[in-house]
Formats: C-alpha cells, sequence, structure tokens
C-alpha cells in the first residue's frame, strides 16, 4: 500500500503475522492454518479458508506466527498422501487430526473442497511439497467423475 498517497493504510504490511494460537500448534509448522476471533486454529473442515502457512507453532494462547503467500507465489506446506506436479492442491480432511492443516490433491469424490494451490514438484505423504499459490475457490463436486486423459 502507499501510505504516503493512503495515510488510512500506514499501519498495515505484507507478508508475515502474529497472533496467538486458539488451539495447540505445537509442531505444525507447514500446515496451512486460519484466523479466528481467538487467534490461529486449524481448518476444521475441508471448506475452511485457510490461506495461512504456520511458521512457527505453540501452545494454545502462545504468540505464533504465520505467512500469507501472494497469489503466485512459491511456498512449501506438508502433504497428506501423494501428488504429481500440476495438481490441483486442497485442505486435507480434518476429521483426522493429524491431518488438519495439510494439503493434498484435490479427490475426484463428492464433497467441498477448498482450492488453494498447484503443486510444482511431485510429492510424498509428509512431504513439505513446494507449491505455488493460486486465486483460492472452494470446488463442491456433487458426485465422482471420471478422470479424463490429454489427447
Amino acid at each position: 500500500m502507499n501510505i504516503q498517497l493512503n495515510p488510512t493504510q500506514g499501519d498495515t504490511k505484507r507478508g508475515d503475522i502474529s497472533d496467538v494460537a486458539a488451539v495447540d500448534l505445537t509442531g505444525k509448522e507447514g500446515c496451512l492454518v486460519k484466523l479466528t476471533s481467538t487467534g490461529f486454529a486449524l481448518p476444521s473442515a475441508t471448506s475452511d479458508i485457510a490461506p495461512y502457512v504456520l511458521a512457527s507453532g505453540g501452545a494454545a494462547t502462545t504468540q505464533v506466527a504465520a505467512e500469507s503467500p501472494d497469489l503466485n507465489d512459491q511456498f512449501r506446506a506438508k502433504l497428506k498422501g501423494a501428488c504429481n506436479k500440476g495438481d490441483i492442491l486442497v485442505l486435507a480432511d480434518p476429521s483426522t487430526p493429524a491431518d488438519a492443516g495439510k494439503l493434498r490433491a484435490q479427490p475426484t469424490t463428492a464433497g467441498t473442497y477448498y482450492s488453494f494451490a498447484v503443486a510444482e514438484e511431485n510429492g510424498v505423504d509428509g512431504q513439505f511439497v513446494k507449491a505455488r499459490r493460486i486465486a483460492e475457490r472452494v470446488t463442491t463436486i456433487a458426485g465422482s467423475y471420471p478422470t479424463t486423459q490429454e489427447q
């Protein structure tokens, strides 16, 4: 923001954000988190808007830090399952607590998914996969659809 031309933006900045952990975020570095009225929390649904990558975790009520990659920025995030270069990455199912905040390749099964990035390398479960931020969207798949092959 140009604070000389728009002085109402004088206390804004790009990049990192620090706030309290609303839940225990110990060991969750590299996972996506959302900002709530009580601080940073892990996503509770695959459709949650969670645009922050946790940089430093901590116990509930302690200060933690996260980054919000800009559109087209590269970043690394924890992966659930495997992915291929070019896969759209969505939030993993947080009903398994160990998977909350991880990214996974968008499935073809029915559900509502928060799309955040595209994979820029092949990845395996548990890897900090390299990805590029894309315009986020929530995608609803009404039923299973067949995969198509490029011709």
